[in-house]
């Protein structure tokens, strides 16, 4: 089973990009390596001018082309994608997930602006039962369920909400 994990943010905690695995277990890593955090955090100083914490929206629907870039490629032999929905990053990432059956893909995504996700869901015609609530950045949760499918070989079906 081949499985990509795609955030504008990073997939767990010192996890390169790039493929890991083995032949009958392939994880594909698609992460920010610019070493950049969007997360709401009040102790983050930096706030940018849409009122979100760390860089603008303009720069993370930029990041997530850019991850996008790099998944086309890959997208046929994908058997199914992880992607990260913020709050600010989540239409753009959402919108190019679509290209894919809604049984290929998982959201994982934290409860900010959650009114908004799951409207977006709907309109590309996903469920909110394809979305793993985690934490803001959701830097922790796409590492356990990289490390579950790396162990498993299979993408849990999880539904926190």
């Amino acid at each position: 089973m081949k499985v990509a994990f795609v955030t504008y943010n990073s997939v767990g905690r010192n996890l390169s990009s790039g493929w890991h695995g083995t032949p009958d277990r392939r994880a594909l890593v698609l992460q920010n390596t610019k070493g950049e955090a969007w997360a709401v955090n009040p102790d983050n100083p930096l706030r940018s001018a849409d009122g979100d914490y760390g860089p603008s929206r303009a720069r993370r629907t930029e990041e997530i082309d850019r991850l996008w870039g790099q998944l086309q490629e890959h997208l046929p032999e994908l058997d199914h994608l992880v992607v990260y929905v913020g709050t600010g990053g989540s239409d753009r990432a959402v919108e190019l997930a679509s290209q894919l059956p809604a049984s290929k893909v998982t959201f994982v995504g934290c409860d900010c602006n959650m009114g908004h996700k799951v409207q977006l869901l709907r309109r590309y015609g996903f469920s909110n039962d394809q979305t793993v609530m985690s934490e803001c950045g959701g830097i922790q949760t796409m590492g356990e369920l990289f490390e579950s499918f790396m162990v498993s070989g299979t993408v849990p079906a999880l539904q926190l909400a």
